[in-house]
């Protein structure tokens, strides 16, 4: 689970300063050398992951609490042009199943960013 701020000429330690949380990683805008046909836009990525816990609710509460003290200021980067995002990725197989609460649902949706699923269906 991830809150993710891109734009195409992102400055990561001003999203920083600005939300107040440290990132758990950033991407200065421009060609990644990893992979130079992908994007190019700079991002600044909080994430919360399996290393943390196990438990995807325990993931979205941690992420989702510091996207929520800082709603303000995600809104207002969101007008400023940037592109803000919760995101989540992982494996999905043939059961795979993500499940979301009603609140967690309502505390997503008040944030006014959109949800982002992004499953890897490569088989293992």
């Amino acid at each position: 689970m991830t809150l993710v701020v891109r734009k195409s000429d992102l400055d990561p330690d001003a999203i920083t300063e600005r939300l107040g949380l440290q990132p758990s990683a950033v991407r200065m805008p421009g060609i990644d050398r990893w992979n130079p046909q992908g994007e190019t836009d700079g991002q600044w990525r909080f994430q919360c992951d399996e290393r943390t816990t196990r438990n995807f609710s325990e993931q979205l509460d941690v992420v989702l609490r510091a996207s929520e003290t800082c709603a303000q200021v995600l809104a207002m980067l969101s007008a400023e042009g940037c592109n803000v995002s919760l995101s989540i990725g992982g494996f999905a197989d043939n059961d795979s199943q993500i499940s979301f609460s009603a609140h967690e649902m309502v505390r997503i949706s008040r944030l006014g960013i959109p949800l982002i699923l992004t499953p890897n269906l490569n088989e293992r």
